[in-house]
């Protein structure tokens, strides 16, 4: 059965181009009215209009919770409600670690992590309200370290926990919450260094390619929760946080952690990560009388 999205509201950001429009392209032709947030208020009214009459732009800059609350109320006096909420706008600024403008780093922290946990905080309460909410967090593989990307690889992995800790307080209303990691050529990419790193990427990972996995995330037919999927070029994966299962020493000494990293460290042999519970699990077993339980 195909997925459709009739009779439902979503707010994209970053949606006037790029991975942004994708999606809000393929929510509006899965039957779907969609916000189209960018700061670009003039390349966001052309895509609303590309798009039909189910899409209307907003050119509110995310980055604050008064921002959040604008947005999100000019979502309900357009729609009625709001099912869908998809944090995707993100800016980077690449160089050295210990480089770059304190004002351009606050700035890549504003708007890639301030302002999407600001909305998700706005969208709240109307999301748990439809018992089927859905948030979708456009994370990056730059949280896994690159040494280049400075302050995105920072608010990127601020997404992850987001994320978690999102999908964890809307579990019982029917709110999931997931993220996804694409890889895709956009305007981002067009000041990497190596253009022949640029051409591969334009030739093999178009951003249209997201937009599948992330609509598949926003539908009420899924109940992932917590969950992070890599997209890119038509290929998918899921992505998880893995423990090892450690070693106890009650009279635990650095030189013991020297020597006992070796095997306690194993990660092949260890556990996936969902939750904070799931860590905590780890310690239950060990200590009596774990409180939570």
């Amino acid at each position: 059965m195909t997925l459709r999205f009739d009779g439902r509201a979503a707010i994209v950001t970053g949606a006037a181009s790029g991975i942004g429009r994708a999606i809000a392209e393929l929510l509006v032709e899965r039957g779907a009215r969609v916000l189209i947030n960018d700061a670009d208020g003039g390349l966001a009214a052309k895509t609303a209009e590309a798009l039909g009459p189910e899409a209307i732009a907003n050119s509110a800059p995310v980055g604050t919770p008064e921002a959040a609350r604008a947005i999100v109320a000019v979502a309900m006096a357009a729609f009625g409600r709001l099912d869908i909420l998809v944090n995707n706008a993100g800016v980077v600024a690449p160089g050295a670690f210990d480089g770059g403008e304190d004002a351009a780093i606050e700035r890549v922290m504003r708007i890639n992590l301030s302002g999407p946990y600001a909305l998700c905080r706005a969208a709240w309460p109307h999301l748990t309200e439809t018992g089927a909410g859905r948030i979708v967090n456009l994370c990056s593989s730059a949280a896994l370290g690159s040494g280049v990307s400075g302050p995105y690889a920072v608010s990127k992995a601020g997404l992850i926990g987001l994320t978690k800790e999102a999908a964890t307080a809307g579990l019982q209303s029917g709110l999931r919450v997931n993220a996804v990691m694409p890889s895709a050529y956009t305007s981002m990419l067009e000041r990497h260094p190596d253009p022949t790193f640029r051409d591969w990427m334009k030739a093999n990972l178009r951003p249209e390619m997201v937009a599948p996995v992330v609509a598949y995330l926003a539908s009420s037919e899924c109940d992932l929760t917590g969950e992070i999927l890599s997209a890119g070029g038509g290929r998918f994966s899921r992505i998880g946080l893995m423990e090892s299962q450690g070693l106890v020493l009650h009279d635990l000494t650095p030189e013991g952690v020297r020597d006992g990293l070796s095997g306690a460290g194993k990660i092949e042999d260890g556990v996936r990560l969902d939750s904070q519970r799931d860590h905590q699990a780890a310690y239950a077993k060990v200590f009596a009388g774990y409180p939570l339980d």
